[in-house]
């Protein structure tokens, strides 16, 4: 059996919060390997990613953390 043979069979045994985990580390290899075209097409392939970003862009400011708190030497 090889390895793909293996992942597939033992990926319908795995609870669906296990899964979401595999997507992320398959979508950070793809990433890792150049398979995207752009920085976009490995965002929107992130699950929950367009979310995340579509809520940081209607924050307004005066909630968010200044960036001199991230980044002491920004």
């Amino acid at each position: 059996m090889t390895n793909r043979e293996y992942i597939k069979t033992q990926i319908d045994d795995l609870p669906e919060g296990v899964l979401n985990k595999i997507i992320e580390f398959i979508t950070f290899q793809k990433f890792t390997l150049g398979l995207y075209d752009t920085d976009t097409d490995y965002l929107m392939s992130v699950p929950g990613m367009t979310e995340i970003i579509k809520e940081g862009l209607n924050t307004p400011l005066s909630e968010c953390v200044p960036l001199s708190e991230v980044w002491g030497d920004v």
